[in-house]
């Protein structure tokens, strides 16, 4: 007789295997006490950052006032400016206007002291039939009745701060009606020179 086992065979439980045990992940502990004084440092590092930051602000904006300030000044100075140049230069073209009536002036009253001059060296029995001035030279023409009365008259011009360098050009006989007197030129430079000369 043949037997049948309809039973499912058993199976041989394995052994379970021993679990691994896990080995502690590598980390740093770091105390409460330490997480505080790290979380205090940071504080203290942003407090210093925004007060310097608000610090600059601060300096920046006094100096964007003096800025805008010292541009308004500037501005008004250039207004003055504009006006003290104007005056400048009216007065430069007022000095070209008056600069030849004081030449004038000053050539009249020169002119005026170099006649004074001659008149009153002038010797007697001496005429004088022309006479030229300017600026630096002199030019006269004259008549009289002796060779030493124009000698005379020389030394006089050539004591005078207003005449130096006196020549003799021309001397000669005349006749003047029934008497012949001597017929003179004389020629010298002018200027100013001496005492009388820086009175002007």
């Amino acid at each position: 007789m043949i037997k049948i086992n309809l039973a499912l065979p058993t199976k041989k439980g394995r052994a379970p295997k021993p679990k691994a045990v896990k080995a502690p992940r590598p980390g740093i502990k770091i105390s409460v006490q330490a997480t505080f004084l790290y979380v205090i440092g940071i504080i203290v590092v942003v407090a210093v950052i925004a007060i310097t930051f608000f610090m600059q602000q601060n300096r920046i904006s006094g100096l964007s006032s003096n800025i805008e300030q010292l541009n308004t000044k500037l501005n008004e100075l250039k207004i003055y400016k504009a006006t003290v140049d104007s005056l400048e230069m009216r007065e430069r073209e007022l000095g070209i206007l008056i600069a030849p009536i004081k030449e004038l002036n000053q050539n009249r009253f020169f002119i005026a002291h170099v006649l004074e001059e001659i008149s009153k060296n002038v010797p007697e029995f001496t005429w004088l039939t022309s006479l030229n001035v300017n600026q630096s030279t002199m030019g006269l023409k004259g008549i009289t009745s002796s060779n030493l009365l124009v000698a005379d008259f020389m030394n006089r011009l050539e004591d005078s701060p207003y005449i130096n360098n006196v020549d003799l050009t021309v001397l000669q006989k005349r006749p003047v009606g029934k008497q012949e007197m001597m017929e003179f030129t004389l020629t010298s430079n002018v200027g100013y020179e001496g005492e009388a000369g820086r009175q002007q």
